[in-house]
């Protein structure tokens, strides 16, 4: 049997959290009002990332995706000091603009390493697309 005194206790209590969780704000679940002023406040600070267009009397850079060769070591190394990781192993794509290595990526995947000085995304998606070619082309040469 349960005291009604306690019963009484337990319900008052309960009133008291709900009332509480009504009227303090909820620190899990951000108002969407506040995360679209403070997502429209933080997108007003970030800077686009540069595109690369042809001005006037300059051309697009020539951009080259190939293999990694030994003599490549040296600038990949550079790319991993930069990147701050380690030099991957295995078949290594590189991408060159105007014949200095930017980015590179382990076709088997792993960490991509890339120049944080220059604007590499677009080089980037090109090294995805290209080791998506290649290990698509290895599994049907397997199978």
């Amino acid at each position: 049997m349960s005291d009604p005194r306690l019963h009484f206790v337990i319900q008052t209590m309960n009133h008291e959290l709900r009332g509480l969780g009504i009227s303090q704000p909820r620190l899990d679940r951000p108002d969407a009002m506040r995360a679209g002023r403070l997502r429209r406040r933080l997108r007003g600070l970030v800077v686009p990332p540069a595109r690369v267009f042809a001005s006037r009397g300059r051309d697009l850079p020539e951009v080259t995706i190939r293999p990694a060769v030994v003599s490549d070591g040296a600038q990949l190394t550079r790319l991993a000091e930069v990147s701050e990781r380690r030099l991957p192993s295995g078949l290594v794509l590189v991408a060159e603009v105007d014949d200095i290595i930017v980015a590179a990526m382990p076709v088997d995947g792993g960490p991509v390493l890339a120049d944080v000085l220059r604007p590499t995304l677009d080089v980037v998606q090109l090294l995805e697309l290209r080791a998506d070619q290649l290990r698509a082309s290895g599994l049907r040469r397997a199978a």
